[in-house]
């Protein structure tokens, strides 16, 4: 008897447990199993969820796993306002071994998920399948394109929380709602980055994420940013724009530039509150970004008195182990306190600074006048920058090979503003053809002869060739942020204008080589953003107009192979000689649709210097 009474005791427990609700089973409280609610959760206005009967025995594993759903579920407070996740594309169901599964798994259905016994995981792809435990639409350790976006991307723009504080606090069901949106940004970009493929049903996602998100929380400064960022480079420049608009306005209603804005709204976290200081930063870099990508002077963030103190070095910000800042005064004060130590991103911003200023009070004509200005002033906020660097920011590369991405983008940033101030006054002359690149600068009036036009050709021609040596760095595969695709390019018009009529013999097949290496750095960004693709074709374009690849009759797209690429040095240079009538009927086609190509002209002076600077 004794055995017979033990047996219906396990038999009566057992079934007490199977009946059981998840969220009753998760907080091991008695449960009257009633469906479609039981009555501690009607009692509770919790949802009320059952996992589905299944015949045979279980493994321990799946057990600790149907453990880990209730508790799970028994955080989750409302499914009603959450936003659907994109599951369109991912495999149906298996409804053999359970003919009461529903077909639909949507996050605004009352009965929001029927969660399966069976150990589910995401796919190849990183996409949770419609029948995945609970947690994984609730964590994003493991998710495999946000560790996709954090191993690609993050370093270029790093605003966002760490990945592992990312998890760390998306853990607190309280801020999931408003991690959300941001989660779904992350797996757009990094979606990108594993597919090379742009998902409308991610973008979609994100999209109803925006519109259920609160207008003023700043975690949606961030995801506006990100997404205007992408959405720019995949070619969709009037909405990027206004995601732009709304993030920059977004941050100064709520105060960001303010030094106590992050420390409000960083709740005691360290790591919070650098966060937070880096998103108003970043902002403010991409202003000037996007400034320069677009040509045009009109910057929305970067005359804004900040007061935010500056973010830390990048491995105290991966570690968590957050120093006390410096202020931007701090910064502007470093050449009398030559001890004193900035990060990346601190020599970043002061890089932006700089080259906004100089650029901005250039004045609009080329004559004498600007000339002194621009050597004498201009100059002299640049200098002053590359000067400052202390020896570990002047190296980009490291020993281990790891390249620092933001001192990789201050680098480009005084290059490619050298560049935009000398050589509208030196030698290296604008021309039609380049209005064909969508990051050509449309050329100042008044073109002037001055005595300095050798000093600004040669310092245009010294910024080019330091970013040559940046992008020759041996860091393979080519991955950078797609903004260095505009930064880049007007260093190669620069340089195919020297081709044209400056450099001989083996400086040109020099900078030939230099060409070759740049396109090619430029087609790996392309892999993966489409407008930088479309640079790629419009240089492709120009270079062979400047080379003259192609003969009256050849189609634009498509270069002549047989003329152009057994081509010597010597013979390019001799179509490239200084009789422009011969030039322009010999070497370019369609001269009269596109222009007096041959307004550059050269001096034998010059051909002396750069003869010099090449050797040197």
């Amino acid at each position: 008897m004794d055995l017979l009474d033990t047996t219906a005791a396990q038999r009566s427990k057992a079934t007490r447990s199977s009946l059981a609700c998840l969220p009753c089973r998760s907080r091991h409280l008695k449960c009257d199993g009633k469906r479609p609610q039981c009555s501690r959760c009607i009692e509770v206005a919790k949802q009320c969820h059952y996992a589905q009967s299944r015949r045979g025995g279980a493994h321990r594993s799946t057990l600790a796993e149907r453990r880990s759903q209730a508790a799970v579920v028994d955080g989750v407070a409302s499914f009603e306002n959450l936003p659907t996740p994109p599951i369109s594309h991912l495999p149906p169901a298996d409804h053999q071994n359970n003919q009461d599964q529903s077909p639909a798994y949507r996050l605004t259905d009352a009965n929001l998920f029927n969660i399966q016994d069976e150990d589910l995981s995401t796919q190849s792809s990183g996409t949770v399948s419609p029948t995945a435990p609970l947690e994984q639409y609730y964590s994003i350790k493991g998710d495999k394109l946000i560790d996709a976006y954090y191993q690609n991307f993050h370093r270029f723009h790093p605003m966002v929380l760490p990945q592992r504080h990312l998890i760390r606090l998306y853990q607190d069901r309280d801020r999931q709602d408003s991690f959300m949106p941001l989660i779904a940004v992350l797996r757009l970009i990094g979606q990108l980055y594993e597919s090379q493929l742009w998902s409308t049903e991610l973008q979609e996602f994100v999209e109803t994420c925006f519109g259920r998100a609160s207008p003023t929380d700043p975690v949606m400064a961030q995801c506006r940013l990100l997404y205007s960022i992408v959405l720019f480079w995949q070619d969709h420049k009037a909405k990027s724009q206004s995601e732009w608009k709304a993030a920059a306005q977004l941050a100064l209603d709520l105060g960001m530039p303010r030094q106590e804005f992050a420390v409000q709204h960083g709740s005691g976290d360290p790591v919070l509150t650098e966060c937070w200081r880096r998103t108003w930063w970043m902002l403010f870099t991409i202003d000037a970004y996007y400034a320069g990508t677009l040509g045009t002077r009109e910057l929305t963030l970067v005359g804004v008195e900040a007061t935010v103190d500056l973010p830390c070095k990048e491995p105290e910000y991966e570690t968590g182990d957050i120093p006390p800042p410096k202020t931007l005064e701090d910064f502007n004060c470093r050449e009398f306190f030559p001890d004193a130590e900035f990060s990346s991103f601190s020599y970043l911003i002061g890089a932006v600074k700089c080259a906004g200023s100089a650029i901005a009070m250039t004045p609009r004509t080329t004559d004498k006048q600007a000339s002194i200005h621009v050597i004498q002033d201009a100059d002299a906020m640049i200098d002053g920058w590359l000067l400052l660097l202390p020896k570990d920011r002047k190296q980009i590369m490291s020993r281990s090979g790891e390249v620092d991405e933001l001192m990789f983008q201050a680098h480009l940033v005084i290059h490619v503003a050298l560049v935009g101030l000398h050589r509208p006054l030196s030698e290296l002359r604008f021309n039609a053809v380049e209005g064909h690149s969508s990051c050509a600068r449309e050329p100042r009036p008044d073109m002037a002869v001055t005595e300095q036009i050798s000093v600004h050709t040669i310092r245009v021609l010294r910024s080019v060739e330091a970013q040559v040596r940046i992008l020759a760095l041996p860091a393979r595969p080519f991955n950078h942020s797609p903004f260095t695709t505009c930064m880049v390019s007007e260093g190669i018009l620069a340089l195919l204008s020297a081709c044209n009529f400056l450099l001989k013999g083996k400086e040109l097949g020099i900078a030939r080589d230099q060409i070759r290496m740049i396109i090619g750095c430029l087609k790996a960004l392309s892999e993966i953003w489409s407008r930088t693709a479309r640079n790629v074709s419009e240089i492709q374009y120009i270079a062979r107009h400047v080379f003259g690849l192609q003969s009256k009759g050849t189609n634009e797209n498509t270069p002549n192979s047989s003329e152009g690429r057994n081509s010597s040095s010597e013979e390019i240079q001799q179509r490239s000689g200084s009789d422009a009538e011969t030039l322009s009927s010999d070497a370019f086609c369609s001269m009269d649709a596109i222009g007096d190509l041959c307004g550059w002209f050269s001096s034998e002076d010059l051909s002396r210097e750069l003869t010099w600077w090449a050797n040197e």
